[in-house]
């Protein structure tokens, strides 16, 4: 069986084939099953998607991960947006995206030339009562860094967020994987931070932080964190377009658009670039 692929870097800075989160998409897998959609992760390395149908409304599909079968995610759901567009014709029109019968779907849109935007769920969120020693520690930070409110938030997928007074703060943030899986399972949560600070009034520098198997890695860009960080700025009684600025530290620099309504709605979009396509026998 041959498989058509194209790879796609999401949240990407345009003129930069190295940056962004990169994704898999393959084409025409109504009749792959489970077990080789898993396999052929693997064999990538990258969060992939596999479109199984294309219709008039977006397309039915699954996603993996190396570590196993995922759910909507906002890199995948933007770049598999972007790739169903072209095969439709390149329409530019909002779609739907489905992951089998019993799913939610998931709305993707457009805007500008090759940029995607999702609009994220509602969500749940507190203030944490840790003392900013623990939450300075958390980050490797002192507790002067720390700006303002630490929330725990979850938007389909929870996390703390972390405000800091500067990016260089953010930059200097550094996370102990045994402490932050300690702290995530101490409030029942994923082991998952985000670190932030503006850099000016319209611009954000972030940093995001999450632990597979017990360790701790650092995203280049993140939908579900830039969601969260949406919230809480709603939460803070804040409205309007940011740019976030992310990546840089894992050296691939990524830039994610974050608009927050005032009714408190919360879209989270980007840069979608196309930088391979190939036939993958099996």
């Amino acid at each position: 069986m041959d498989l058509t692929f194209r790879l796609i870097n999401v949240f990407a800075e345009s003129h930069d084939p190295f940056s962004g989160n990169a994704i898999a998409v393959f084409e025409n897998c109504r009749d792959l099953g489970e077990d080789a959609m898993q396999a052929i992760s693997r064999q990538v390395n990258l969060e992939t998607v596999f479109l199984l149908e294309v219709t008039e409304e977006g397309a039915d599909i699954r996603f993996y991960s190396p570590e196993g079968k995922g759910r909507f995610a906002g890199s995948a759901s933007l770049g598999t947006a972007h790739v169903v567009d072209e095969l439709s014709g390149a329409r530019r029109a909002p779609m739907r995206l489905t992951s089998g019968p019993e799913s939610e779907p998931t709305w993707i849109k457009p805007y500008g030339r090759d940029n995607w935007q999702i609009r994220a769920r509602e969500a749940e969120s507190r203030k944490l009562k840790s003392s900013p020693q623990i939450l300075a520690s958390l980050v490797g930070l002192p507790t002067t860094a720390i700006s303002d409110d630490v929330m725990l938030i979850n938007s389909g997928r929870s996390g703390v967020v972390l405000p800091v007074k500067t990016v260089e703060d953010v930059a200097k943030t550094h996370l102990d994987a045994r402490m932050l899986h300690s702290y995530a399972m101490l409030l029942n949560t994923d082991p998952q931070v985000y670190v932030w600070a503006r850099r000016d009034e319209k611009t954000i520098v972030s940093r995001m932080f999450y632990g597979p198997g017990g360790g701790v890695l650092e995203v280049a860009a993140t939908g579900s964190g830039a969601a969260n960080l949406g919230h809480w700025l709603s939460a803070h009684g804040e409205s309007g377009q940011w740019h976030i600025y992310q990546g840089a530290a894992v050296g691939r620099p990524s830039v994610l658009d974050l608009d927050v309504a005032e009714d408190q709605s919360v879209f989270v979009g980007g840069h979608v670039n196309q930088v391979a396509s190939g036939v993958l026998s099996i």
